[in-house]
């Protein structure tokens, strides 16, 4: 049995227990930078590095075209619906003030789903560039992009994109990011504000130059001689290569040969390659490089290390495995997921009682997979409570099949064909397989097998009222008098007979007259004779309430589990 919290405490407080309340974690919790990169001891030995700056905003605002242009290669062209669906990182040699500068550039999602990878691009970023179309304004995703931002304490450059779209209003978009505390510096504030339009090259060097500018105030530093040390921003199993991670190295050098950690993940850099492909030897801070050589796919957002052996490198893997098995076993238990043998025998029993719904989450990038943990979290769940069996990256396979098989849940895909092998297998044992492009057809997909779950409810949809004022007739012929004092009567409708405060009779309107006809339907004003199916103890004053019986799917937002507590009641 699920509680809420007000009963939790309410329940404790009977017993003298102490409850710990742990609040939901902020939007923005996933932005704050968990580690300094440059310790104390390396300012010695310090050197310049590169600025990374990541690419936020609504969706649909511009970010790809914009990195497509400063890049010259076309990368908006081959995403389902134009939506960005992983992260990207670049690193991209650019000319300010006739001096050549690397900038390494975070390219995230707009779409609402992906917030946990906005985050995470804000959380390993010296500056952020948030790109607002002109024509369209500040929208939910620039807010939430923003707070990412503030959250994780970093510089803002705004871009306002599409200023030569017909409709384009740069003032008034300076206006609407008044809003977000953002004061453009021509007004006074410290927010550089450049009008661009990415697909004709208008303003671009001008947002070079000042994320040039705004990243040499900050005066970024790193020791690039030391053992390296950076983040996972995106990781992915390639079916010939093994597990890809694409890493940007933050403290110290990354090596071909380095054997490193990342996560519960270890293994030996077998192949380093930059954004363009070519195979490099080495990759000094801020920059951001394909890896190949681990064990495991990594999960993204995980921290990575190089250590000076293997077994220090397979014992931080193992210390990170025991914890991150002990915080899913805490999850499991805390939302309700959790299969004991008690709830096993009674799952299913009582279709009002709170069902599960087992998932199997397979996706090509570990990014993606979070992204889609993340937004099916956000459905309401407090009928049908999703439990994840498994959510990793890589290709749906027969051993996938066969635990959705046993558990008699779903497998979901995201930028995955499964093989004929694994389809024919998946029919054999009666096991759904949906595959997926575009991330909001997927939620609304699980969405909806949610509340295949819920019981169909009847409802009440009210017709009428009329009251007996006279009886007619003898024996099985005995009919009311009415007059109908509101809505409607209706032949075949279902009826209940009132008198005083209880109702004597239910059932259905069997014959309805109106002066010497039969009818179909009577309105309100009018009188007419009743009669109703096995029922003929007629009494002047009954009042008849006529209705239809209708059959309703029940929607998650409406629907609450029969174990859920009222607390008024205790």
């Amino acid at each position: 049995q699920v509680l809420d919290r007000n009963t939790v405490k309410l329940v404790a407080a009977e017993y003298d227990l102490l409850v710990v309340d742990k609040e939901e974690a902020a939007i923005t919790a996933g932005a704050v930078k968990q580690r300094d990169f440059l310790e104390l001891d390396d300012l010695d030995t310090a050197v310049p590095r590169p600025p990374v700056v990541t690419v936020m905003g609504h969706v649909d605002h511009g970010k790809t075209s914009l990195l497509d242009f400063i890049r010259k290669s076309k990368v908006a062209a081959g995403e389902a619906g134009g939506i960005t669906q992983a992260i990207g990182a670049y690193n991209v040699d650019v000319e300010v003030d006739g001096e050549k500068k690397t900038i390494c550039f975070l390219d995230t999602p707009g779409h609402e789903a992906f917030s946990a990878m906005r985050a995470r691009g804000a959380r390993v970023t010296d500056l952020a560039t948030i790109i607002v179309a002109a024509d369209d304004g500040v929208q939910p995703q620039t807010r939430e992009a923003v707070s990412h931002a503030q959250a994780a304490e970093v510089p803002i450059v705004v871009a306002i994109n599409k200023i030569d779209k017909p409709g384009a209003d740069v003032e008034r978009t300076k206006q609407g990011l008044l809003e977000l505390n953002l004061v453009p510096e021509e007004w006074g504030g410290n927010t550089p504000m450049v009008p661009i339009s990415a697909k004709k090259g208008i303003g671009i060097d001008d947002l070079l130059q000042t994320v040039c500018w705004v990243a040499e105030e900050k005066q970024l530093m790193a020791n690039s001689s030391k053992l390296a040390a950076g983040t996972v921003i995106e990781a992915h199993l390639d079916k010939k290569k093994g597990p890809v991670a694409t890493l940007l190295v933050q403290a110290g050098t990354l090596h071909v040969g380095n054997v490193m950690s990342c996560g519960a993940c270890f293994g030996k850099v077998r192949i380093l390659s930059n954004a363009a492909g070519s195979t490099i030897t080495e990759a000094g801070p801020s920059i951001a490089v394909q890896m190949i050589g681990l064990n495991a796919v990594p999960q993204a957002g995980d921290e990575f290390q190089v250590h000076p052996s293997e077994s220090d490198a397979r014992a931080a893997a193992s210390e990170a495995s025991e914890e991150l098995r002990a915080a899913r076993i805490a999850e499991m238990s805390t939302t309700g997921s959790m299969v004991t043998l008690s709830s096993l025998a009674t799952m299913d029993e009582d279709v009002d009682t709170l069902q599960r719904m087992n998932l199997i989450i397979k996706g090509d990038t570990s990014g993606v997979v979070e992204a889609i943990k993340g937004a099916l979290q956000q459905l309401p769940q407090e009928s049908v409570v999703l439990r994840y069996l498994l959510n990793a990256a890589g290709d749906i396979t027969v051993s996938d099949v066969d635990l959705a098989a046993a558990s008699g849940g779903m497998i979901v895909g995201f930028n995955l064909n499964p093989d004929e092998t694994v389809q024919s297998h998946a029919k054999r044992l009666g096991v759904t397989i949906n595959t997926y492009r575009v991330i909001y057809n997927l939620i609304d997909d699980v969405k909806a097998a949610m509340e295949g779950k819920l019981r169909a409810v009847q409802e009440k949809l009210h017709l009428g009222q009329a009251t007996v004022k006279a009886v007619f007739g003898t024996g099985k012929k005995r009919v009311a008098g009415c007059l109908v004092d509101e809505g409607k009567l209706q032949k075949g409708a279902q009826i209940e007979v009132l008198r005083g405060k209880q109702v004597v009779h239910t059932g259905k309107v069997a014959s309805l007259r109106r002066i010497k006809d039969n009818v179909e339907e009577v309105q309100s004003g009018l009188e007419c004779g009743v009669g109703a199916e096995d029922f003929t103890s007629w009494q002047a004053d009954d009042v008849i309430n006529c209705f239809l019986s209708v059959t309703k799917t029940q929607r998650l937002e409406d629907a609450k589990a029969a174990t859920a507590v009222d607390v008024s009641s205790l």
